[in-house]
């Protein structure tokens, strides 16, 4: 993609530009070959967000450009590997993009992330936290994927959008967990432990409190935890589990109040077991201040 060309496009837009505008500016040849380079490689729902114009007005352009159209749906299907290759193919006007997507420590890093302090739609990837230090490692790490958008609130919270159909369903495929991805990566020690610090660092504590720090992890995604704890086994690092209720407060939705109803385990690692779980997992964490109290449990 050409951002210089996608930035150029976003400013004469904000300038209220209309296409013609954009045309007579960027150049028609220009244009065309900016649209053909993304798509079908994004479809259009993931365009519509990358560039920030509707699906509607796409649809024009493409009109004007004579790009046809013919490959507007598109069926996105992607496989863990340990190379990155691609094929797109067109039949009765859908559009099949099937990929294998490498797995380096970087992505299960997100992958983890994302599966806690994240949401996963069709065609794009969110995460979110307060935590300055987690958005820079996080937007270093998922750049390389394509186009990300941010915004931060008032209060701090941050957000990082990826618009990327293919990274969407390694994750994620009809709102489900991805069984075969989690495979691949804790098959491998380097990337599980990647992925479980990221996962710590979303869901989890490491806090100190007078001579002794509680290192937690909850959730309520028992196949997730699973995962986790058959990892903490391999490595003979010993942990409790305490069922109880949702740490989540009622929370409001569209001016509807919400009662959290999930069971939340808590994974407990004992001081016996601290030295093992910072080699496998903290000292992988990203997290400023869980990372602080990793740097000062390594002292002592």
């Amino acid at each position: 993609m050409d951002n210089k060309i996608l930035s150029r496009i976003k400013e004469i837009k904000e300038n209220n530009g209309n296409f013609q505008t954009i045309k007579k500016i960027i150049g028609e040849e220009r244009l065309r070959n900016f649209v053909n380079s993304i798509y079908p490689k994004f479809s259009i729902t993931e365009i519509e967000t990358i560039t920030g114009i509707s699906d509607s007005t796409l649809q024009h352009w493409f009109n004007k450009l004579k790009i046809p159209t013919i490959r507007n749906h598109i069926i996105t299907k992607s496989f863990p590997s340990n190379v990155n290759s691609k094929i797109i193919v067109s039949k009765d006007g859908i559009t099949y993009n099937s990929a294998t997507i490498r797995i380096t420590p970087e992505l299960a890093y997100v992958i983890g992330f994302a599966l806690g302090d994240g949401s996963i739609q069709r065609y794009r990837v969110e995460v979110f936290n307060k935590d300055k230090n987690l958005r820079k490692v996080l937007f270093s790490h998922l750049k390389s994927y394509g186009h990300i958008s941010e915004e931060e609130r008032e209060n701090g919270l941050w957000r990082l959008r990826l618009s990327n159909g293919r990274i969407a369903n390694l994750i994620k495929h009809n709102n489900e967990i991805r069984t075969d991805t989690l495979d691949y990566i804790f098959n491998n020690d380097e990337l599980a432990r990647q992925f479980i610090a990221a996962f710590w660092d979303a869901e989890g504590t490491v806090r100190q409190q007078g001579n002794y720090c509680h290192i937690y992890l909850y959730n309520s995604n028992s196949f997730l935890l699973d995962r986790i704890c058959n990892f903490l086994k391999s490595k003979n690092i010993k942990f409790s589990i305490l069922n109880g209720k949702s740490r989540n407060e009622p929370y409001f939705l569209n001016n509807r109040q919400i009662f959290p109803r999930k069971l939340v385990q808590r994974i407990s690692i004992p001081k016996i077991s601290h030295p093992d779980w910072i080699n496998e997992i903290g000292f992988y964490m990203n997290h400023t201040k869980k990372k602080k109290v990793v740097k000062e449990l390594i002292k002592t």
